[in-house]
């Protein structure tokens, strides 16, 4: 799989860990305080954009599992979906929770029903429902199949989220990133780009990790059921 070839996940740690914190002294010491209303709350920007980035990447891995799992059933794809879903929701609470409160700082509110946080709001919904379907089916290959369904459906909530504040009426979220280039200075994007990169291969240590204790777990699971037959 492609993500053996990134490195061990203690590597993808270590590496993330270097960018992480230099984006985070970065921010405080290099970067600018924001010149509109927002002021000095802008910084979590810095953080908060790339784990929502990192949450909508970890269910567009988990779209292109499923399509692979229903190509090949092959259970590595089923094993890799459900992860990714894992920590896609796992960012996606980290959002909600950076989310708020930078919105109570910049904007008085910690919650508002506008395009961005009401379509992020119904990813986080439709993708926790993926674990109660996942639960209700006992049969292995039935499970793995309309889990794999089910995250196709659920993806075509990620680029409606994605593209909220482009194609739908203003709401709280600025659009940062256009077709003119980004709208910040230098010093702005050079330290997004390093917690970008920071945070993506956090993303990339936490499948590696999750996927390796999830093999290991389904082997424990068969030993015990060979374990069992033969007693």
């Amino acid at each position: 799989m492609a993500l053996k070839k990134l490195g061990s996940p203690a590597a993808l740690f270590v590496g993330a860990a270097a960018f992480l914190v230099t984006g985070l002294l970065l921010a405080f010491w290099y970067a600018p305080t924001d010149a509109s209303t927002m002021g000095f709350s802008q910084k979590i920007f810095y953080f908060h954009a790339p784990i929502a980035e990192c949450a909508l990447l970890a269910f567009a891995v988990a779209f292109v599992a499923a399509v692979q799992y229903l190509r090949t059933q092959k259970s590595v794809y089923d094993r890799l979906g459900y992860v990714s879903v894992r920590l896609g929701l796992l960012f996606s609470l980290l959002v909600m929770a950076t989310g708020m409160i930078w919105g109570k700082a910049a904007w008085g509110v910690w919650w508002a029903w506008e395009p961005r946080l009401t379509t992020f709001l119904v990813v986080c919904l439709l993708y926790a429902a993926y674990f109660v379907l996942r639960q209700t089916v006992e049969d292995e290959t039935r499970r793995a199949t309309f889990a794999a369904v089910f995250a196709i459906i659920a993806f075509v909530d990620v680029p409606l989220t994605f593209f909220a504040t482009r194609f739908m009426p203003a709401g709280l979220h600025p659009v940062v990133f256009t077709t003119g280039g980004a709208r910040m200075e230098g010093s702005m994007l050079f330290t997004f780009c390093l917690t970008m990169i920071g945070m993506t291969l956090l993303l990339a240590a936490l499948l590696r990790l999750e996927l390796a204790e999830q093999a290991l777990k389904e082997e424990l699971d068969e030993l015990k059921i060979r374990a069992e037959a033969g007693a």
